[in-house]
């Protein structure tokens, strides 16, 4: 029976080793992909103009333009692929923060977001 509790809470330390580094694997994981599509676009840009047919003549020029491009869309699609996972995570760490303020005894204050007023004359 020990060991089991001992298996169990090493298995513990583990899951939380991965929860506590998801976000810096995640935040790694797209910087890479961010990079590899720059490179690609970069890289693909000239043959892909090519075989529709058209003539670039600043060749640099257009392979700027497809690796902008081509991170962009990256960029894009990333932000709403894992979006979610990241407001889970920032919504974990406002649970921490408010669970530690109430261990500690501190009063819980909600702070209301500003409200801009229109200007009047």
């Amino acid at each position: 029976m020990n060991s089991l509790l001992e298996t169990n809470a090493e298995a513990n330390v583990l899951t939380r080793l991965i929860v506590a580094s998801y976000a810096w694997l995640l935040e790694f994981a797209l910087w890479i992909a961010l990079a590899s599509a720059a490179i690609a676009g970069y890289e693909l840009t000239l043959p892909i103009m090519s075989a529709l047919g058209a003539t670039v003549t600043p060749e640099i020029a257009w392979k700027l333009l497809g690796a902008l491009v081509l991170s962009t869309i990256t960029f894009l699609v990333l932000a709403v692929v894992t979006g979610p996972f990241l407001v889970l995570i920032d919504l974990r760490h406002s649970v921490r923060q408010i669970a530690a303020r109430l261990e500690r005894g501190n009063e819980v204050r909600v702070s209301h977001p500003y409200e801009r007023r229109d200007p009047t004359i």
